[in-house]
C-alpha cells in the first residue's frame, strides 16, 4: 500500500466506489487525516482499515475525496498519468480520422478517469483546465506527461473557470506555458474549417461536444427549398449555420448572438468554407428578446437551433433553470413553420434528459401545435461518461418536428 495519509469511511459507504464511482461526499468520512492541504493525495481505507482507493482530498468541498486509482499498491505518479493519458488519446484515435476531424475532447476529467483535468486538442494546440484543488496539485504531472503522449506544439492553460472557486481556487488569466501562438487558429471538424481562439474564446474555445448534433441537423435541411430560413439563436460563432449551407446552399440563416466578437467569428467561419454572406444574418441580440419580437412580427423559419449556455449552475439553480427551458422550448415552438425542424439544447448538468423532454412536452401541449419527438442526443466519443458516474452526462439535445 502507497505511503498516503490515511482516511476511514464509514461502513456502508464504500460499496459505491468498489463498484467504480470515483467520488466520496463528506458524509461518508468517518476519520480523516489531520493538517492535510486541500488537493492532497490520501488512502481511502474501509471501517477494517482495508484498502479501498487512492483520491485526492478537500476537506472544503461537498464532494470530499475524487478518485484516482483502486489498485493498492499504484502510486500518483509519471507512469498512472501517461497510462491514463495514453488511454484517451487512442480512443480519440479510433473515433476520429485526423485529417478530416483534428479538434476534440482529449481529457474529459472523471470520464476518462482523471477527476478534474480538462484538455482540449485544436489541431495540435492543447487547452486545458484545472477544476479543482487536486487537479492543481498535480497538474505539472499532468501537464509533462500530456506533453510526452501527445507532443503537442503549444499549450494554453485556460484556469479562467468560475468553477474553480467552488474549491477556494484563483481564477487566472489564461497563459501560454508551451510554444507559442498567434492569435486565432484554423481547425477542421468533419472537414469543414472554423477558426478557434484559445486564449479569449468561450470554455476552451469551442463547443467540440456537438459535433455530431451539427452533423445531424445538416442531414435534415439538406433538401429544403431555395430560400429556406434557418434560425440559429444563441448561435456562438455559427457553427450549426456553417454545418447547414455546407449541405445545402440554398439556405439562408439568421444567427443570434449577445457577443459580437463571436459573432464576427461565425462570418470568418463562412469565408473560410467559401459559404457567400449574402443570405445570411449575423444579428447582436438577446435571443428571448429576439424571438419574443419575431413572433409578435408573425416570422416563422424552416428551421431552428436553440443552443443555450447553461441555465443551472448548480442544483439550487434546478427550479429556475426548469422554467426557462419551458419558456425556451415554447418560443422555439412558436417561432417555426408547419413541418419545420426544431432543435433545443440543454448543457446544465442538473437537469435531466427525462426533464428536459418533459419541459418540451408541457410546452408543447400548452402550445397547440403537434410536435414530433424524432430524436435525442448527449456527449460524444470525445466526452466520455463514466457509467458508474451519469451525474457528469450534461449535454441534452432533442430534435423535434413541429406540425400545425
Amino acid at each position: 500500500m502507497t505511503g498516503y495519509p490515511k482516511l476511514s469511511i464509514k461502513k456502508g459507504r464504500e460499496w459505491h466506489i468498489l463498484r467504480g464511482h470515483p467520488w466520496l461526499f463528506s458524509g461518508g468520512i468517518s476519520q480523516a487525516p489531520k493538517k492535510v492541504e486541500p488537493g492532497a493525495i490520501v488512502t481511502l481505507l474501509d471501517c477494517d482499515g482495508k484498502f479501498i482507493a487512492n483520491g485526492y482530498y478537500n476537506a472544503n468541498c461537498d464532494i470530499a475525496v475524487r478518485i484516482l486509482s483502486r489498485t493498492a499498491n499504484q502510486p500518483i505518479d509519471r507512469t498512472f498519468m501517461i497510462e491514463r493519458i495514453s488511454a484517451a488519446w487512442n480512443l480519440r484515435k479510433l473515433a476520429f480520422n485526423f485529417e478530416q476531424t483534428n479538434i476534440f475532447r482529449l481529457i474529459n476529467a472523471e470520464g476518462d478517469f482523471l477527476p478534474g483535468f480538462i484538455a482540449d486538442y485544436y489541431g495540435g494546440v492543447l487547452v486545458v483546465q484545472s477544476h479543482t484543488a487536486g487537479a492543481d496539485t498535480l497538474l505539472e504531472l499532468f501537464l509533462q506527461a500530456l506533453d510526452e503522449v501527445v507532443q503537442p506544439r503549444a499549450i494554453v492553460l485556460r484556469n479562467d473557470a468560475a468553477v474553480r472557486q467552488r474549491e477556494g481556487l484563483n481564477v487566472e488569466a489564461p497563459r501560454i506555458i508551451k510554444g507559442s501562438l498567434d492569435g486565432e487558429i484554423m481547425v477542421k471538424e468533419n472537414s469543414l474549417n472554423f477558426l478557434v481562439d484559445p486564449i479569449r474564446g468561450q470554455k476552451t474555445g469551442f463547443f467540440t461536444d456537438q459535433r455530431d448534433k451539427r452533423a445531424a441537423l445538416a442531414a435534415y435541411t439538406a433538401h429544403l427549398p431555395y430560400g429556406a430560413s434557418l434560425l440559429n439563436c444563441f448561435s456562438y460563432t455559427c457553427s450549426f449555420s456553417v454545418y447547414a449551407v455546407a449541405r445545402n446552399l440554398r439556405l439562408s440563416t439568421t444567427n443570434v448572438d449577445q457577443s459580437q466578437p463571436a459573432l464576427d467569428q461565425g462570418v470568418k467561419n463562412f469565408e473560410l468554407n467559401s459559404l457567400a454572406l449574402d443570405s445570411h444574418e449575423f444579428i447582436n441580440a438577446d435571443a428571448f428578446t429576439f424571438l419574443e419580437k419575431q413572433i409578435l412580427l408573425g416570422t416563422k423559419y424552416d428551421a431552428a437551433v436553440l443552443d443555450p449556455p447553461a441555465f443551472a449552475k448548480s442544483h439550487k439553480d434546478k427550479p429556475r433553470a426548469l422554467k426557462a427551458y419551458s419558456r425556451m422550448a415554447a418560443l422555439g415552438i412558436q417561432i417555426v413553420k408547419d413541418g419545420a425542424i426544431l432543435v433545443l439544447c440543454s448543457c446544465s448538468g442538473a437537469i435531466s434528459l427525462d426533464e428536459f423532454v418533459e419541459c418540451v412536452r408541457q410546452s408543447a401541449g400548452a402550445s397547440g401545435r403537434a410536435v414530433q419527438l424524432l430524436d435525442t442526443f448527449q456527449q460524444g466519443a470525445d466526452h466520455p461518461v463514466n457509467l458508474l458516474a451519469t451525474e457528469a452526462s450534461y449535454l441534452k439535445v432533442v430534435f423535434c418536428r413541429v406540425l400545425d
